[in-house]
């Protein structure tokens, strides 16, 4: 159901839907995997950003959305009053994408979702 892509060879490849998060320092990595994805590719890229600053508009096929998360827009652990973590805006929106785009059936789902992160998206990311 979920392939873990660990170059843009492996993303190029892709025949279902894509995932891409990753963060600003990540942000030549990214093109590079965007850049491999075909004119049919669907999905969805999720770049977490600290500000508006850093917000670099990428080219993308027509079915891939690029969602720019800004951690200044954003509160920490709900609750507690804390700014947005590096990582968390990210981490949310990655598991919000899957629990909507996913039913966990192959068989309704159908094709597979390939997963890319960037290099310092948090290790107990890929869990979700």
């Amino acid at each position: 159901m979920y392939e873990i892509a660990t170059d843009a060879t492996v993303v190029s490849r892709a025949s279902g839907r894509v995932l891409i998060a990753a963060t600003e320092s990540n942000l030549d990595e990214v093109r590079a995997v965007v850049a491999t994805l075909g004119e049919r590719a669907h999905g969805q890229v999720f770049v977490e950003v600290p500000s508006a600053a850093e917000i670099d508009p990428i080219a993308t096929p027509e079915r891939v959305t690029v969602t720019w998360l800004r951690r200044d827009l954003r509160s920490g652990e709900m609750g507690t009053g804390l700014a947005c973590a590096p990582g968390q805006a990210l981490r949310r929106a990655v598991r919000a994408w899957v629990g909507e785009m996913s039913t966990g059936d192959a068989e309704i789902d159908g094709d597979a979702v390939c997963l890319w992160f960037g290099r310092d998206v948090p290790n107990d990311f890929a869990g979700v």
